[in-house]
Formats: structure tokens, C-alpha cells, sequence
């Protein structure tokens, strides 16, 4: 009797246990890009910038993470997200605007029927308009989108105009975001960063983004409200400016065609002003392979309406060698007012895991 109630037990136990693996879960993920290549931005006359290195996250920032799901019932999810950038090239950290550790991601969320609510680090709808379409993602080093908005503050970045594009980052922290159901391809996200500090200098970020996801059709309207944000010993945001980004793409099946415009307004004294566009293709030529091309142009003008013309145009092949990993190989020309073009060119390697 004792045997069987023993066995009865460790039964129960374990069906339990696997009723609480099945209602929760941790993951632990990333992406390792490394490439090498020759890499010149637009410079002065004699006075070129060109470099020969191994560059880590040429296509994707390199990154790890760490992500929990916990079903509570009733269509009830609470959701965790820690995610730090990796310069895989030295092994050193790449930290956030703000300075912090876990740079790409810190949040915790609910998500049901209603749609999802975070807290915390939370990527910007403008960043995630900014990579979807064009045919480069995220990649900080071809992508004439996101080296015309300039993220994370890299002026230093040979070529990239200093002043220009927006003052926040790829993520906000201090931030509440809202992530509405899907209705019929129609979704809504709405975000605001609080400025966490008194004085009428310092203001809260906002923005909100609609998005129409049906079909071979793809399109996001985003609106920024920028202000400027201290936390303890850093400046998060910079940004006191208006901005309006629209991205469109459509796939015809024997190419996938993308196109951006973004309207940046600074609305502090500088009256800086920032009109980007960028098109490009996606063009398969195997099951495995795709052609890459993509040209951007900014065009920024002060409040003494001097104009400058940044240009990036980039070309790039690449092939998955499965369904984690891939290789590529990009050619990119960087050309500016006033200044000598300059060209880069790399190969490298890309695996999720």
C-alpha cells in the first residue's frame, strides 16, 4: 500500500512539474556577426579615413540575450527581456545612449487579448521602421537608413554629418510601450519615455506608429515627439524635435522592393532641419541567395539655410548556408557635400543561435 501511494505521488509530482515546464519558459539567444573588410568614409582632400579591420556586427550588431515566458491563464502572459549588444571582434560590451550594460533590451510585460504593455528598455517604433524596410536590416555600417539616423550617437562613424539625424536611441529606456492586436493587418503602438527629472529643460519622449501588414504589402506611418531625459550620471535623449517616417514595402515575388522618407525637425533654437529617403531592392536569385541594393540621401539645413547632402549607396550578396547562418559580401559609396567619396567593402559571417 505504501509502495503504491509513494508511486501515486511521485506520479502527481512529475505531472505537475511538466505542467509548469509546459506554462513557462527561459531561452537564451543571440547573433554572432564578424567580417573583415576596408572600410572609408567621405573625407577631406589627402586626408582619407580608410581602415582594414575585423568588424563585429557590420550587417547585425552582435548580441546575447536572455527572454521568459510564464502563462498565468486565461490568455495571460508575463514576458521578460534582458539583451546586451557584444563587440564579438575584442569581446567587449557595447553599452546603450544612457551607458548601461544591457544596451538592446531590459523589459518586463504583459500581453493577452488586449495586445502586450512593457516597462523598461523597449525597442523605438522608429528604429523598428527603420530596419524593416530596407534591404540592409539594422546594419549600421551599409544601411543609408540607419546611418542617416545617425543611432547611438556615432559621429564618429567616417562620413556620418555631425549634428544630424535624431538624438535618441534604438531603444528608450524609462520608457511604457503599448503593442495593439492585430485588426485585419492594422496595428497600433504607442510609446512615451518619462524624463525622470525636475526643471523645464527636461521633457518626455513620445511616439506613436500605425502599421498594414497584409499580404505582399507592408507599411508604417511613425510620429516622434523628442525631449531630453537625464537619468543619474548620463544624458539618455538629446533630442528636442518633431518627426514624421513613413516605410512602405511590397513583395512582387521576383523582388521585394522598399522605400522610406522621414521629415526630422529640431525645435530648439538650431532649427536644424533633416529630410531622408532611401530606396532599395531585395532581389532572390537562388532558394538561398538574394541581391542587395539600396540608396539613401540626407539633406540637412540650418537655421541660416546652409544645406548639406549626405548620399549612401551599398550593394551586397547574400547566401544562407542555413537556416541560422549566412554569409555576405557588400560593397558600399559614401559621398558628401564638400567632400571626397569614400568606399568600403567586406565579406563576413552571420549565425543566430
Amino acid at each position: 500500500m505504501f509502495a503504491k501511494k509513494t508511486l501515486v505521488a511521485l506520479a502527481a509530482l512529475v505531472a505537475a512539474a511538466g505542467a509548469a515546464h509546459a506554462q513557462s519558459s527561459l531561452k537564451v539567444y543571440g547573433l554572432m556577426d564578424l567580417g573583415v573588410g576596408s572600410f572609408e568614409g567621405a573625407h577631406e582632400k589627402g586626408a582619407s579615413s580608410r581602415t582594414t579591420e575585423v568588424r563585429s556586427g557590420a550587417m547585425t550588431t552582435s548580441f546575447i540575450g536572455f527572454a521568459g515566458v510564464e502563462d498565468l491563464g486565461g490568455g495571460l502572459k508575463a514576458e521578460f527581456t534582458l539583451e546586451s549588444f557584444l563587440a564579438a571582434d575584442s569581446g567587449q560590451t557595447l553599452n546603450n545612449n544612457a551607458g548601461y550594460f544591457w544596451g538592446r533590451a531590459s523589459n518586463i510585460a504583459l500581453s493577452g487579448d488586449f495586445g502586450k504593455v512593457a516597462l523598461g528598455q523597449y525597442d523605438n517604433p522608429l528604429f523598428t521602421s527603420g530596419y524593416t524596410y530596407n534591404p540592409f536590416g539594422s546594419s549600421m555600417t551599409f544601411s543609408p537608413t540607419m546611418r542617416h539616423f545617425n543611432y547611438l550617437g556615432q559621429t564618429n562613424i567616417a562620413g556620418s554629418p555631425s549634428g544630424m539625424g535624431v538624438g535618441f536611441d534604438t531603444g528608450w529606456v524609462n520608457s511604457v510601450t503599448y503593442e495593439s492586436p492585430n485588426f485585419s493587418g492594422l496595428s497600433f503602438v504607442g510609446q512615451v519615455a518619462l524624463k525622470e527629472a525636475p526643471g523645464s529643460s527636461n521633457k518626455n519622449s513620445y511616439t506613436a506608429a500605425v502599421s498594414y501588414n497584409a499580404g505582399p504589402l507592408s507599411a508604417t506611418l511613425t510620429y516622434v515627439k523628442g525631449g531630453v531625459t537625464i537619468i543619474p550620471s548620463t544624458t539618455a535623449y538629446t533630442a528636442n524635435e518633431k518627426l514624421w517616417n513613413l516605410g512602405a514595402s511590397y513583395d512582387f515575388g521576383f523582388l521585394k522592393a522598399f522605400g522610406q522618407y522621414t521629415s526630422i525637425k529640431d525645435t530648439t533654437a538650431a532649427e536644424l532641419k533633416d529630410k531622408i529617403f532611401q530606396l532599395g531592392v531585395s532581389v532572390p536569385v537562388t532558394e538561398k541567395a538574394a541581391v542587395l541594393a539600396s540608396f539613401g540621401q540626407l539633406k540637412n539645413t540650418t537655421a541660416a539655410d546652409v544645406v548639406t547632402k549626405n548620399e549612401v549607396f551599398s550593394l551586397g550578396y547574400d547566401y544562407n548556408l542555413s537556416k541560422r547562418t549566412d554569409v555576405y559580401g557588400v560593397f558600399s559609396n559614401v559621398r558628401q557635400t564638400g567632400l571626397v567619396s569614400g568606399q568600403s567593402i567586406a565579406v563576413g559571417l552571420r549565425h543566430n543561435f
